[in-house]
């Protein structure tokens, strides 16, 4: 699953920088505004329909009831595709309403339309993708994730190609043209791998009551989730230009701006993630397994696990995008301001990348009410600072805005998992070290100008910072390894380098 999401997410970033090279700053602006509409539609008709189905799965396989649980994530997917459907027709119908009200751009209603047909489709891929997670089959859901991105891309520069479009509007349409593509494409894929699955693993499909009343109190609260957070997340969307505006931009400059945050910086910012996304994903049904059988002991060691993992990670990616934001995005998007942005935005990512671990836990655990309720007033709170913020801040309101975000969302989580698990945080080993290790290659690369050019000095520059941090890590575990000598070792290296 990391491997191909490196694949994808690098495929999407390349899209990105193209994109942003045929569309300009505006341009982007605009489709992110579509984008955020669809993506409120998307969430609804493919989260809890997904989550449902690694559940149910999970839950009926560790009970021993495996013919249950092909009936019940066949039940998933009818259920998914009459979802979607009635979404795509409200997504159809609402689409002028919404571009004139809600984004204040008639510009986006001819790409809406075009991309209400995706619905059904796309929640039926979602749901084949839970039944795989909770399989821990991830080639079918990376192989379908593949083929999605790459239909999405070859229609986009196949439609640029043969088309010269005049206005922003047209640019949009051909835009999301590959999106509807590219979801009935992977439904049909999706589908094949199912029946495939089910043909070679012979499980005859066992019927259950009450499959309904066992799944709407995991469906109705991730849903609701979905809907608020995603319409909330619309609605902030559809104000940021709004407030740019009456911070005293026009509109081109306010969609410019936005398009530089929402289109160029938070893509690089979140890239990295891509390698604690599918660990995310897989360990809703680990949490599951262990929890049906009553192993709390097992649960606090995953927790702690993944938590430590994730600081780990994450802290790194942070140092490197604040030395090297800058030369990064100019590298990407020859724009140097959305480099100031992710070098501003950057001590956010440990609560970004940590808070997707900890909530995937938590639903693992049962607890999607709270996390509903945390996501809720999460971005109620976004949607005010907007309001209030952009105003008289400009675009640093919307920097202030993903800040306290981040931060407000990640410790909410953080604690009700840590009351419910009683795991523990090491701030030495997790926090303090990976910042100490990661910052010293840093300083050493930052001054220094290694090539003539720049690619391949940034190139260089991160190789180099990647490789010493990694060293470093090596170094404090072998000091940290048990042995006759360790405490010796540990006191030299503690106190004589450190």
């Amino acid at each position: 699953m990391a491997a191909s999401a490196l694949t994808i997410r690098t495929m999407s970033m390349t899209f990105r920088v193209f994109l942003t090279d045929r569309l300009g700053t505006q341009g982007v602006g605009l489709y992110q505004l579509v984008l955020s509409v669809y993506l409120v539609f998307a969430a609804v008709a493919s989260t809890g329909v997904s989550l449902c189905a690694t559940r149910v799965f999970s839950e009926l396989c560790a009970q021993g009831h495996e013919g249950k649980a092909r009936f019940s994530v066949e039940r998933c997917m009818i259920f998914s595709f009459l979802l979607g459907t009635m979404l795509g027709a409200l997504m159809l119908a609402g689409a002028v309403p919404i571009s004139c009200y809600a984004l204040h751009d008639k510009r986006a209603v001819s790409a809406l339309m075009l991309l209400s047909p995706s619905l059904p489709f796309l929640a039926v891929s979602a749901c084949v993708r839970g039944y795989f997670l909770a399989r821990k089959k991830t080639l079918q859901t990376s192989g379908e994730q593949l083929i999605e991105q790459l239909i999405e891309m070859g229609t986009f520069i196949v439609l640029f190609s043969l088309y010269r479009p005049e206005s922003l509007e047209q640019a949009c349409m051909l835009t999301v043209a590959g999106t509807t593509g590219a979801e009935v494409l992977s439904f049909v894929y999706s589908l094949i791998c199912y029946h495939a699955d089910i043909k070679r693993t012979g499980i005859i499909p066992e019927r259950t009551n009450g499959l309904m009343r066992h799944l709407m109190p995991v469906f109705l609260p991730v849903t609701a989730n979905a809907c608020l957070r995603c319409g909330l997340s619309a609605a902030e969307n559809a104000l940021i230009p709004l407030g740019l505006q009456h911070s005293g931009l026009s509109r081109t400059a306010a969609l410019s701006q936005y398009g530089i945050i929402c289109g160029m910086t938070l893509p690089v910012l979140t890239f990295p993630s891509v390698l604690v996304l599918p660990f995310a994903a897989l360990i809703i049904s680990e949490v599951t397994e262990e929890r049906v059988c009553g192993h709390k002991a097992a649960v606090r060691r995953i927790t702690e696990k993944m938590v430590s993992a994730s600081l780990r990670y994450s802290i790194p990616v942070t140092v490197i995008f604040v030395f090297f934001g800058v030369p990064l995005c100019e590298l990407l998007f020859k724009s140097s301001e959305s480099g100031y942005f992710l070098s501003v935005l950057a001590p956010v990512i440990p609560f970004m990348y940590l808070d997707s671990v900890v909530d995937s836990i938590l639903k693992g655990l049962n607890e999607q009410t709270s996390y509903f309720i945390f996501n809720t007033i999460d971005s109620v709170i976004r949607v005010l600072l907007t309001v209030v913020l952009l105003p008289f801040m400009g675009i640093y309101g919307v920097v202030v805005v993903i800040i306290v975000s981040e931060l407000l969302n990640t410790l909410m989580s953080l604690m009700r998992l840590v009351k419910i698990t009683d795991f523990r945080l090491r701030l030495l080993d997790d926090v303090f070290l990976p910042v100490i290790c990661a910052s010293i290659p840093c300083l050493l690369a930052k001054p220094i100008s290694i090539s003539g050019s720049k690619t391949a000095d940034i190139l260089i520059k991160l190789l180099f910072c990647c490789l010493i941090y990694l060293l470093l890590r090596a170094i404090i575990l072998l000091v940290q390894r048990p042995s006759k000598t360790a405490p010796q070792i540990r006191r030299l290296f503690f106190h004589r380098i450190v």
